[in-house]
């Protein structure tokens, strides 16, 4: 059974409210959201890539559901969400959520930066993407 069968409205609601605030969360551009939660020792995750032009974006529905449901379950047993935008020039920003109960905590340059630059595994730093800049999350208005 798919996650979305069983969300009630207020989670369909409140999960709807957490992407739209992704999204309007950052400017004009190519932008590639992931949404993880984890639990149990496993983890899942979506991936959605959307463009956005003013107050228009490409979002795809079907992504948008995916990661609504995703949202859910992050919402319940914690997980995170993390925000590239890529930009003409070749680089990059990255942004990124601690997601705990339908609110999405805004992590800071350093908190990304630790992140994405520490091996999971052995805990030892790891170089930097080139071009790559860690920016503070903002917070969302949701």
């Amino acid at each position: 059974m798919a996650i979305s069968q069983t969300l009630t409205p207020y989670e369909a609601g409140r999960a709807s409210a957490l992407l739209m605030g992704f999204v309007n969360a950052v400017g004009d551009g190519c932008h590639h959201l992931v949404v993880a939660a984890s639990a149990n020792g496993a983890t899942l995750s979506v991936s959605v890539p959307f463009h956005k032009d003013g107050e228009a974006s490409d979002l795809d529905p079907d992504d948008a559901l995916e990661a609504m449901e995703i949202l859910t379950l992050a919402a319940m047993v914690g997980g995170g969400a993390v925000m590239r935008t890529n930009f003409a020039d070749q680089t990059s920003e990255v942004r990124g959520w601690k997601l705990v109960e339908f609110y999405a905590k805004p992590l800071s340059a350093s908190e990304i930066f630790n992140a994405y630059c520490t091996d999971a595994a052995t805990g030892e730093l790891i170089p930097p993407e080139w071009g790559v800049e860690y920016v503070a999350a903002p917070r969302l208005t949701v």
